[in-house]
């Protein structure tokens, strides 16, 4: 009888554990951005898969020098190029200031402040793995 209460513990401690929300193997990405040695006020980053099983894209709005993507739409283990843009939120002097934003519309074009080798040209790699924390610290000079 005793073995039987074991055996019933275990299987509902099993079924417990199996109740929570599935992230199915997605990791929690998080970490700080810095631009000169501030943080960086806004931008966004995004994480293309290089390799991996069943790597995923990702990304996620800055603010604050700080980004998080939570675990439910994280990034599975692999190695992914980072990137990094932050446009200057001006209109471009050449723009006349009764053009309409759109497609043809040229004041909708904002200089990205963030240097080609953490964007256009980026040459960041991160490995998220499924063994310890993800957090990814930039620091662009």
């Amino acid at each position: 009888m005793n073995s039987f209460r074991v055996m019933s513990w275990l299987v509902m401690a099993a079924l417990l554990a199996g109740c929570g929300p599935s992230s199915g193997g997605r990791r929690e990405v998080s970490g700080t951005i810095k631009l000169k040695g501030q943080p960086l006020d806004h931008g966004l980053i995004t994480f293309m898969p290089i390799s991996g099983d069943k790597t995923t894209q990702g990304g996620a709005p800055i603010t604050n020098g700080q980004y998080k993507i939570e675990r439910q739409q994280g990034l599975m283990p692999g190695t992914y190029r980072v990137n990094i843009t932050a446009g200057d939120g001006r209109t471009p002097a050449d723009a006349p200031p009764d053009q309409a934003p759109g497609p043809t519309g040229a004041n909708i074009i904002s200089k990205d402040r963030i240097p080609p080798e953490y964007n256009t040209n980026s040459k960041q790699d991160v490995e998220v793995s499924d063994k310890k924390a993800n957090v990814f610290n930039f620091d662009i000079p």
